[in-house]
């Protein structure tokens, strides 16, 4: 995402259209950020509102040897994270899962051919459908590359635990992948 230095020049001076130009620029991108996480579009709204005044706000510590994208896009994680963290207490509880079971289960997926049947919308829905914590640490290991160490410290929780999330949701979208797959045979032969 590139942002031109003369309309950040505007916005530092707090010009309100600069404000407004800036946001419809930034909008698409820090929408899709906060879609990874949030389960409906009135969240995620919210969340793109609240980094953007972030941004707004903090704009004379933007350091012009990152690139823009970069910054807004670490903004708008850390502000999902920090409502996340608020709102642990409300947080739904981890059911236990019988780890034998997951191991026994183990599904192969051949994600060549994955890759070229499916699309990134479609497993964006399958994201979608994990457990809500496990959607947030894969998204932020996964897509945004954060490390175990990172997504524990942020999340109050162990590496052990990141890690375990990682695995439960790579397992799970394999066997989506490979049920669609399935289907994708089921309608060919037809």
């Amino acid at each position: 995402m590139h942002v031109e230095p003369y309309l950040l020049a505007k916005c530092k001076k707090n010009n309100r259209k600069a404000h407004n130009e800036l946001y419809k620029k930034c909008f698409g991108f820090m929408m899709a950020i906060s879609l990874r996480y949030c389960n409906n579009r009135e969240d995620a709204e919210s969340f793109v509102n609240q980094s953007f005044l972030k941004v707004v706000s903090n704009l004379d510590k933007y350091k012009e040897d990152i690139p823009f994208g970069s910054w807004i896009s670490r903004i708008t994680v850390n502000t999902i994270i920090d409502q996340f963290r608020r709102d642990k207490k409300h947080r739904e509880n981890i059911s236990s899962v019988d780890m034998d079971d997951l191991r026994s289960n183990s599904v192969q997926v051949d994600f060549n051919k994955a890759s070229q049947e499916l699309d990134a919308e479609e497993l964006e829905q399958m994201i979608q459908t994990l457990p809500n914590m496990s959607k947030k640490v894969f998204n932020l290991y996964a897509i945004d590359g954060y490390t175990h160490k990172e997504i524990g410290e942020m999340l109050g929780m162990s590496d052990g635990t990141s890690k375990w999330h990682v695995s439960f949701a790579r397992k799970s979208l394999q066997k989506l992948v490979k049920k669609s797959l399935e289907g994708l045979k089921t309608m060919v032969l037809l």
